[in-house]
């Protein structure tokens, strides 16, 4: 098997990776239609909004709680069960619009539940990486999802628009129902001998706290959750500003928008080849590192663009610095934890990140509208900068041993 893609010699993982190439691109197509859809039946641009967020929102409350859950019981029947009821929400939404009983609070509704479902079915994905490659190929794991997650949000899209011709709201919701049926059918047939969940684990809110005592207990760790919340406080909310950065800044209208979109989501995909291609455990430090250099950088060329060109050079640039961040954040968080409470040291890393990105977004496009984009753009990368330089004298003071 190449470098890039050895976690793939592990039969588990590759049933796993294959139903994921799967269903993420069905979950973008309904995303595609579900965001078509609020605005189809309202007209207001703040539905779309809505239905996004009450996806995202129940991820800050309930990511904990899930991750307990992930482990307490067998993570694969419990990924089982979430992707069955995943696949009964897209159902309904078919059901729904082909009855003509769909309104925009059903829609907010089903959105909410599916929102909850994620809350668990995530923790439980992220720390099932680990059982099913090991610890020696968890970063290359991890990067091979992180690389089909940004080829599915390119590819899903453009599904979703031309499902949505052909066959209407209804079909996209059934066809990304079927694509479930690939991941239960991958989890079905692996072997596992050995790996089940402990019913006898505290609950909440015992398992809740638990997870945070070992934070405590792993101050590198801490300080690693810190950075990457503020790295997404900062950092994910240029998608945000890229409409305004386009019609105003450069006045590239639409085509600007969907280039600089482009832009990022190829430095993704790169940023995911590299640490699946070179991401040995002696580097992790070095992809931190280099994540944060490459998005503050990114930040500043955008912010002093005056035409397209290098605008989507600094957005490929942010794509692939900040997915060299968290892609391997993610893996040292993970390789750090212990098989008795990985689920929810990944739910406390899910949590930070929904609440960052959302709290970010909104507080950058106010800094936007009053002061313009540029100004935002370097306010952002000063943030992480400042971020940055605290938790490395925080660690240096503290005499803090770096993340392994």
């Amino acid at each position: 098997m190449p470098p890039t893609f050895r976690a793939l010699r592990h039969r588990n993982y590759r049933l796993f990776f294959t139903g994921q190439v799967i269903s993420l691109t069905g979950t973008w197509v309904q995303m595609a239609a579900l965001t078509w859809l609020a605005y189809a039946l309202t007209r207001q641009s703040r539905w779309p909004a809505l239905v996004s967020a009450a996806q995202v929102l129940p991820m800050l409350v309930l990511g904990v709680w899930g991750g307990g859950l992930a482990d307490r019981w067998p993570k694969r029947w419990l990924i089982f069960l979430t992707q069955v009821i995943f696949l009964l929400l897209a159902l309904l939404l078919a059901g729904l619009v082909v009855a003509g009983l769909i309104t925009p609070e059903a829609l907010l509704a089903v959105s909410l539940l599916i929102g909850v479902v994620n809350a668990v079915d995530s923790p439980a994905r992220l720390a099932f990486v680990i059982d099913l490659v090991g610890r020696d190929d968890l970063m290359n794991a991890v990067a091979l999802i992180s690389m089909i997650f940004n080829v599915a949000r390119a590819v899903g899209p453009a599904v979703g628009a031309l499902m949505l011709r052909e066959f209407g709201f209804a079909g996209c919701f059934l066809v990304n129902a079927l694509t479930f049926l690939a991941v239960l059918a991958g989890l079905a047939a692996m072997h596992l001998p050995g790996l089940t969940g402990d019913a006898r684990r505290p609950t909440l809110p015992a398992s809740f706290l638990d997870g945070f005592r070992h934070l405590g207990q792993q101050p590198a760790q801490l300080l690693l959750l810190a950075l990457a919340g503020v790295i997404a406080f900062f950092g994910w909310p240029l998608l945000s500003l890229l409409p305004a950065l386009s019609d105003k800044q450069l006045e590239t209208g639409g085509d600007g928008y969907a280039w600089m979109l482009s832009g990022v989501g190829t430095g993704a995909l790169i940023g995911a080849l590299l640490i699946a291609t070179f991401g040995q455990p002696q580097r992790r430090r070095g992809f931190l590192a280099a994540g944060v250099i490459v998005s503050v950088a990114a930040q500043l060329i955008l912010a002093n663009v005056a035409t397209l060109l290098p605008a989507v050079v600094g957005c490929a640039m942010s794509g692939c610095g900040l997915i060299l961040f968290f892609t391997t954040g993610q893996a040292v968080i993970q390789l750090g934890a212990d098989e008795h409470n990985r689920g929810r040291i990944m739910g406390i890393w899910l949590m930070v990140l929904a609440g960052a990105q959302p709290a970010g977004n909104l507080l950058a496009g106010l800094v936007a509208d009053k002061f313009g984009v540029p100004i935002t753009l370097l306010w952002q990368a000063t943030g992480i900068t400042v971020a940055s330089v605290v938790v490395l004298v925080v660690a240096l003071v503290g005499g803090v041993r770096p993340v392994k």
